[in-house]
């Protein structure tokens, strides 16, 4: 599996050190993806990525939870990169706010593997780096980004009276459901499945 950097690797990493943390980071998506959180460890993930000792991972994350982070990191570069090619910036906001939510169902047609590894992570770690940038990044993934096209959608008079915050995490625990009905019916039409999403969601932000 190709991922992106992890965060902070274009930053003190030699190309060999660097690639190398994106062996071991995709070793640990593919464990996140068949055994879950909670058995993704330091020997899996070493068995997985084909390595002689968990030393080598230590060498470049100084823990599990460090590791785990880096992965959402690269995770994040890499739906990044997709939306960034499949979003319009033309249309107005309720199209901008359809694209969005089907732009974010495709990329986990194409890469389901990573979107169930972030799940996992931000599911069931408590524990997240001392950090308030991975800290905004983080939360800018989650709900910030919808929340902005809410609130400017509300701004404009294209959307009517809700609380932000609440359609937000609505939207993103739809599209996250995604993932796990995916799992489970692989042959899930996904651009019928993002219409769907997308046309609940203009019905309940409409003014």
């Amino acid at each position: 599996m190709q991922v992106n950097k992890p965060w902070g690797t274009e930053i003190g990493h030699t190309p060999i050190e660097a690639g190398r943390r994106a062996q071991i980071i995709a070793a640990a998506i593919e464990v996140l993806d068949e055994l879950g959180y909670a058995k993704t460890s330091f020997a899996r993930i070493v068995e997985r990525a084909g390595l002689s000792s968990t030393r080598m991972i230590s060498y470049h994350f100084a823990n599990r939870n460090e590791l785990m982070w880096a992965t959402v990191g690269s995770v994040i570069d890499s739906m990044d990169g997709y939306l960034g090619e499949h979003l319009e910036t033309a249309g107005g906001r309720a199209a901008m706010l359809r694209d969005y939510i089907k732009a974010e169902v495709g990329f986990l047609g194409e890469q389901p593997k990573q979107v169930r590894a972030l799940i996992e992570i931000s599911t069931n770690s408590r524990e997240r780096p001392d950090s308030p940038v991975v800290e905004a990044v983080w939360q800018d993934l989650r709900t910030g980004r919808l929340e902005r096209q809410l609130t400017q959608g509300q701004r404009e008079g294209v959307f009517g009276e809700f609380d932000v915050r609440v359609l937000a995490m609505a939207i993103r625990q739809a599209i996250d459901g995604v993932a796990l009905r995916l799992d489970r019916e692989p042959e899930t039409d996904l651009e019928r499945y993002g219409d769907e999403i997308a046309d609940l969601f203009l019905r309940a932000t409409a003014a």
